[in-house]
């Protein structure tokens, strides 16, 4: 058996819920082995302390242990999460408020603009051969589609 299966099946051999063949098998295997040894004593460390302190009692054994009185902190980290929050609102406010045109009515401006500039391209003629430039590629498109997807003959 190696260490890792050994290691693996730690807990049920301490708990003492494997076969005796293969209780004898890690036994024989521990003995052999310090390392695992070793992983078995602080396995049982281990084990010892969390029944202890499953049956409520402390390291010694003598007193119950009370749970202890742990102080509040909800109220103060949330605060501190409100103001931070804030404060990341605030930053975010006036860094949009320095990027905003100071002229009303700025944005309109370039939308006439752009309409004034589409019209005069319109009466030069530039958009003329737009229609037959879209329609060209779509039949492009559509006899390479046809060509991927259509009728393959065997």
């Amino acid at each position: 058996m190696n260490c890792a299966t050994v290691k693996e099946w730690m807990p049920h051999y301490i708990d003492g819920q494997l076969s005796p063949e293969a209780e004898q098998t890690i036994r024989l295997h521990v003995e052999s082995c310090p390392g695992c040894a070793e992983w078995l004593e602080e396995a049982r460390g281990l084990a010892a302390l969390w029944s202890e302190m499953e049956a409520g009692l402390d390291i010694i054994g003598q007193d119950t242990v009370n749970p202890p009185d742990f102080p509040d902190l909800t109220a103060d980290v949330m605060a501190q999460i409100n103001s931070l929050e804030n404060g990341r609102r605030e930053r975010a406010i006036k860094s949009t408020m320095s990027r905003r045109r100071t002229a009303p009515g700025t944005s309109w401006m370039h939308y006439g603009v752009a309409v004034g500039l589409t019209f005069i391209l319109l009466q030069f003629g530039v958009f003329e051969h737009l229609a037959y430039g879209i329609t060209e590629i779509n039949g492009q498109m559509s006899t390479s589609v046809s060509s991927w997807f259509g009728p393959q003959g065997k």
